[in-house]
């Protein structure tokens, strides 16, 4: 019989919005779409599909893919704790 572990990761495609790249209801983000103002172009223009990987047994994080054939981590976002702060602040 044939079973899959659920550490194995899964491929995927996801959407890039103006709150984040939000996959199964939730938002991620990390350094490389903050970086490149991901976020705000998805705002002034379109919102668009990335490839990603996640390892079912931890959705706090997703992996986003590269034109490298790597993958760069993304965490959860918690919007209620952003709100009202400037994210060049930070940068």
């Amino acid at each position: 019989m044939y079973t899959t572990s659920s550490n194995l990761p899964i491929y995927d495609f996801t959407t890039v919005t103006t709150y984040g790249i939000l996959y199964q209801g939730v938002y991620y983000t990390c350094s490389r779409a903050i970086r490149e103002r991901w976020f705000e172009k998805a705002q002034r223009k379109y919102a668009w599909n990335i490839r990603i990987k996640y390892i079912p047994t931890d959705m706090r994080i997703i992996y986003i893919h590269t034109a490298c054939e790597e993958f760069e981590e993304c965490r959860v976002v918690v919007r209620e704790l952003f709100e009202g702060f400037e994210l060049e602040t930070y940068l």
